[in-house]
């Protein structure tokens, strides 16, 4: 008679605590919400969108690359800008190129660096560079190449 008096109490534990294991008793919050987070798009909710702080005249940018000694920085305006690099890895590093994605299509449009050389360690050099059919407000990643390595992208700072 044992078994009849705990079936019913086993029945009752078991959803119980399948419910917890799956948070559909609740977020463990105390606020009794299903633990699920709003999604973005036409059918979530989404929060404010960051204030863009970019206050040079239009057509310009700046853009910086910083990692492990070296500190990079292209200013653009309109199709040419200057980059500058300071090379703190230790290291010579070879001669700089950069490619931008186009944040309207994906395309990649190359960069052309003026005269480069090879940074020796611990030194600094500024270069010309010229990019050819895109405006600054359509860039979606400016690329930094050295050599034939490809660092990475650049963070807009400007």
């Amino acid at each position: 008679m044992k078994t009849t008096r705990r079936l019913p109490a086993l029945l009752l534990a078991v959803p119980v605590a399948l419910a917890a294991c799956t948070g559909a008793r609740g977020t463990g919050d105390g606020t009794g919400g299903t633990g699920a987070t709003a999604g973005t798009g036409a059918t979530g909710q989404t929060g404010p969108s960051p204030a863009v702080t970019f206050t040079g005249p239009p057509g310009t940018g700046v853009y910086e690359y910083a990692n492990a000694g070296l500190n990079v920085t292209l200013e653009i305006d309109g199709n040419e800008g200057t980059l500058t690099i300071e090379n703190g890895t230790g290291r010579e590093l070879p001669e700089p190129d950069l490619y931008i994605l186009d944040a309207r299509d994906g395309s990649r449009i190359e960069g052309e660096v003026v005269d480069p050389a090879p940074i020796p360690a611990g030194q600094a050099a500024t270069f010309a560079a010229a990019f050819d059919g895109i405006e600054v407000r359509n860039i979606g990643l400016v690329i930094l190449l050295l050599g034939q390595d490809n660092y990475g992208a650049f963070v807009r700072t400007g």
